[in-house]
C-alpha cells in the first residue's frame, strides 16, 4: 500500500487523494480488502503556529 501511495504522490496527488485512491483500489482487489490492511494509515497534521 505504502507504495501505491507514493506513487500516486510523485504523479503529483495531492496526500488525501492519493491516500483515497490507494484505499479504494485495495477495496477493489479480494486479497486486501478487509480494512485490517489499510485502516491503520492516517495522514499526519503539520500544524504551523499563527
Amino acid at each position: 500500500m505504502i507504495v501505491a501511495y507514493y506513487k500516486r504522490l510523485l504523479g503529483n496527488q495531492g496526500r488525501s487523494e492519493a491516500l483515497r485512491q490507494t484505499q479504494l483500489e485495495m477495496l477493489k482487489g479480494e486479497k486486501y480488502q478487509h480494512p485490517y490492511y489499510w485502516a491503520a494509515f492516517i495522514l499526519p497534521v503539520i500544524v504551523r503556529p499563527g
